[in-house]
C-alpha cells in the first residue's frame, strides 16, 4: 500500500492510498470512494482484495474527513458539494494520469455513490457502481431511521455543531467527525424530496447528463438506505440506463450486511466475488 497527497483544483490536499497487484500488469483501476463520515482505512480490506483480481485500487478522505481534514475542524470550511466538483476530479485526474491505458470503476459507497452525478465525467471511467447510495430525505429513509431521524437533525447536530463549531460524531459514535458546512448542506438537502437536486438546476441537469449505465446495489437490511431511497437518487440519470441490484445477506454469505458490513471482513471474498460484474471485472 502505497500513500500519497493529491491536491484539488483550489488548493485542498487528498490523502489517497493505492493498492497495487502482486506481479503482472494491472487490468484496471478501481477508485473506491468513501461513505459520508467514513474513513477510507475502512475499505483497505476490499481494496486488497482487489489487487488479488488484478487491479490497481484506489482509497481516498473526502476533504474535512479523515486524514484530510485539519487538526481542528472548527474553523475549516468546506460544502459537500466540493466532495463532487472538487475531490472527485482530483482523484480521477490521478489515477488516469497514473495509468493512462486502464479503464477505471467508480465504486461508491453510499454519499460517494449519491455524489456521482453531480462530478464532472472522466473519459476513463466505463463502469459506475453505487452501494447503499439512498437519499436522505426522511420518506425515503430505512425504517426505523425515519422516526428518529428529526431528534438527529433538531436536537444532537445544533447541539454538537454549537459546543465544538463542527459536528463531533465520533464522540457519540454518529456518523463522524464533520466540518459545519458539510454537515449544514447535508441536512439542506434532506429536509427536500429533491434531495441533492434541490441544489439547483445545473445539479438535476449533471444527473441527466450522465451517459454510462449505472449499477445500483442495495441489501435487503439496509438500516439507512431503502429501496424507495435508492430510486430517489438514481431517477434523475434520465440520460442512461441503471440495473438495480437488490440482494439479501445470504446471497453473500453473510448473516447481515446492513449499510456497511459489505466492506467488512465477516463478508469476504465469498461476497466480494459478486462485485465482480459490477466493476466490469467478470
Amino acid at each position: 500500500m502505497e500513500s500519497s497527497r493529491v491536491l484539488t483544483a483550489d488548493g485542498h490536499s487528498l490523502a489517497a492510498r493505492c493498492f497495487k497487484p502482486h506481479g503482472g500488469a494491472a487490468r484496471r483501476a478501481v477508485i473506491i470512494a468513501c461513505a459520508l463520515g467514513v474513513p477510507q482505512s475502512f475499505y483497505t480490506r476490499y481494496a486488497t482484495w482487489l489487487t488479488q483480481q488484478g487491479c490497481v485500487a484506489y482509497t481516498f478522505d473526502w476533504r474535512g474527513m479523515g486524514q484530510s481534514a485539519p487538526d481542528n475542524l472548527r474553523h475549516y470550511r468546506a460544502k459537500l458539494i466540493d466532495w463532487a466538483l472538487q475531490d472527485a476530479p482530483a482523484m480521477m485526474e490521478l489515477v488516469a494520469q497514473r495509468h493512462p491505458s486502464l479503464p477505471i470503476s467508480w465504486f461508491g459507497h453510499s454519499m460517494g455513490g449519491i455524489l456521482f452525478g453531480a462530478m464532472p465525467q472522466h473519459p476513463q471511467i466505463d463502469h459506475v457502481v453505487t452501494l447503499g447510495s439512498g437519499s436522505g430525505y426522511v420518506e425515503h429513509l430505512a425504517k426505523p431511521l425515519r422516526y428518529v431521524i428529526g431528534a438527529f437533525w433538531h436536537v444532537i447536530v445544533p447541539l454538537s455543531v454549537a459546543r465544538h463549531g463542527y459536528y463531533a460524531g465520533s464522540r457519540i459514535n454518529a456518523v463522524g467527525d464533520l466540518p459545519r458546512g458539510i454537515v449544514a448542506q447535508w441536512k439542506r438537502w434532506c429536509a427536500s424530496p429533491k434531495f441533492v437536486l434541490s441544489e439547483g438546476e445545473h445539479i438535476r441537469q449533471a444527473y441527466a447528463d450522465v451517459k454510462l449505465p449505472i449499477t445500483a446495489v442495495l441489501f435487503s437490511d439496509d438500516t439507512m438506505a431503502s429501496p424507495a431511497g435508492i430510486r430517489a437518487v438514481h431517477q434523475p440519470y434520465t440520460g442512461t440506463r441503471v440495473d438495480y441490484v437488490n440482494l439479501r445477506p445470504q446471497d453473500v454469505g453473510a448473516r447481515s450486511v446492513g449499510h456497511f458490513n459489505f466492506f467488512h471482513a465477516r463478508t469476504g471474498p465469498q461476497g466480494w466475488r459478486h462485485s465482480l460484474p459490477w466493476l466490469g471485472l467478470a
